[in-house]
């Protein structure tokens, strides 16, 4: 997909990651609409943006809300706000075992993980298959591959995306629009991490293609293809 002329939707996009792809795709498509919770992150994630040349709008939204997601996906129904692209990148991660998760820590992460992504990639997709054209970016993580120990509530809504992602790129790919899931591994700024804006220039390339998954190296492509496809495997423990 050509990048020039678009407007695109990123959500997480007041720090971090979703920082780092605004400051990116600002140089490179016509608009951005910027979602997080946090205005005054958001708004400096803009100005960085707006530098860049881009044109920005911020919507705070709380995607673990569902009055938020409403509220956000009622504005998104005006044509005037059509988005070409849409990256799912906010996400909660809960790091305890299952026993010391609450009810109230499930149901957050399961809104923000899984119900508020799934409610914008419906609400978006409805204008790209009116335009015949479209893209939709669900970053997952390693974790729904391959579960982490501590992290079983975290990894099941992130095996949720991956499926997510199959199942709507099936149901539009018909209508011009295509899914990617993304296996993000370590992202950071910290030495053995991949750097957050060479992510980013791997997304880019991974539109341009139209490429339906990206894995952020072929040793890491083919352990998880392989866990995806004989879950047994991720199981395997090393004797002792």
């Amino acid at each position: 997909m050509q990048l020039s002329g678009t407007s695109m939707l990123i959500t997480g996009a007041s720090q971090g990651v979703g920082r780092a792809l605004a400051i990116h795709f600002a140089g490179l498509v016509r608009r951005l609409t910027l979602v997080a919770r946090d205005r005054s992150n958001l708004e400096e994630t803009a100005n960085l943006a707006r530098k860049r040349g881009a044109e920005c709008h911020v919507v705070p939204a709380d995607l673990s809300d569902y009055t938020s997601v409403q509220a956000l996906t009622h504005k998104l129904a005006n044509p005037a706000n059509r988005i070409d692209i849409l990256i799912n990148n906010a996400a909660d991660v809960t790091s305890k075992p299952l026993n010391a998760t609450t009810d109230i820590e499930i149901e957050a992460l399961i809104r923000t993980n899984i119900g508020g992504p799934l409610a914008l990639c419906r609400e978006v997709a409805a204008g790209m298959t009116a335009h015949g054209a479209g893209y939709i970016v669900n970053i997952s993580s390693l974790a729904g591959y391959k579960a982490n120990p501590q992290q079983t509530v975290y990894s099941v809504t992130k095996a949720a995306v991956n499926g997510m992602s199959d199942a709507l790129d099936a149901e539009y790919a018909a209508n011009g629009v295509r899914v990617m899931n993304v296996a993000l591994s370590s992202v950071g700024e910290e030495a053995g991490k991949i750097h957050p804006h060479a992510f980013a220039a791997r997304l880019q390339r991974a539109i341009e293609r139209d490429q339906t998954e990206l894995y952020l190296s072929s040793l890491t492509k083919w352990l998880m293809r392989a866990y995806r496809f004989y879950p047994p495997l991720s199981r395997i423990r090393r004797s002792t």
